[in-house]
Order: structure tokens, then C-alpha cells, then sequence
């Protein structure tokens, strides 16, 4: 079961807010959930109960304090329950390695963050419109 959510882990508070901002000028937006850290992501996610939905959506930033975003999207995917979730990497690092190293745990898309709001807009309703309105997700089983 996945509820119209999307978890994003940030540690930059104004990078979150922009998103919030971006998010909120959609149309039906989904309810954002804003983690600090991995750590919290990964806790809220790995220790929900089982009749507790899913986020629609992850999206991790890569260098955050205590978890980075690429140990995060490794253990979500090593898990049972969580390794079907889409998880998008967005990152200010455009750099070849942490592309391909985001790849190689299971991202399903890497993003580099936009300069410009206007620019970062754009991209949430992309987001909005192809992995929360349009994507279908595994069916849970079980």
C-alpha cells in the first residue's frame, strides 16, 4: 500500500523549503515528508509497521551528515519491503562516480538540483507528473 507522498531527505533546510514551495504550486500536490537525514529516512521507513503505506516516492540528497543519501538508497533496496519504492537521487554533484555509484545501488533516477527556482519548479512537476501521477508501482504482496 503506498500513500501520495513524497519523502524527501535533505539536510539543507532551504533546499527542502524550495521543494515544499515548488511542490505546493502543483496541482493536487502530495504531501511532503521531509526528513533532515538518511538516518531518519531510513528509520521511518524500515521501522513503520507493516500496515503502514509507503511514500509514492523517495528522493535522497548524497551528502547528508551521519548517512549519505547512496548508503541510505543501498539498505532500501536490500530490504524486503521497501526495495520495490522509487528512489530518485537528487544531488548538487554532477560527478560521473556518484552517478554511476547511485545507479549501481538501485536508484531509479539521478537529478542534479537545479540553480534557479523557476528551473527546480519545472523539475518537481516533472516529478509529480511521471512518478507520483502516471508511474505505477509494484503491487505489494504479502
Amino acid at each position: 500500500m503506498y500513500a501520495n507522498q513524497i519523502l524527501l531527505a535533505e539536510d539543507d533546510s532551504t533546499d527542502a523549503e524550495f521543494f515544499q514551495r515548488a511542490l505546493q504550486r502543483l496541482d493536487s500536490p502530495p504531501e511532503l515528508i521531509w526528513c533532515k537525514n538518511g538516518l531518519d529516512a531510513l528509520e521511518g521507513l524500515l521501522n513503520a509497521s507493516a500496515s503502514s503505506p509507503l511514500p509514492r516516492l523517495a528522493i535522497l540528497d548524497i551528502k547528508m551528515p551521519g548517512m549519505s543519501g547512496l548508503e541510505v538508497l543501498e539498505k532500501l533496496k536490500a530490504n524486503e519491503r521497501t526495495r520495490n519504492l522509487p528512489i530518485i537521487i537528487m544531488s548538487s554533484s554532477d560527478e560521473p562516480q556518484d552517478i554511476a555509484q547511485a545507479y549501481d545501488f538501485g536508484a531509479n533516477s539521478y537529478l542534479v538540483k537545479p540553480n534557479r527556482f523557476q528551473d527546480l519548479r519545472e523539475l518537481v512537476g516533472s516529478i509529480n507528473s511521471f512518478w507520483i501521477k502516471t508511474n505505477r508501482l509494484r503491487p505489494m504482496v504479502g
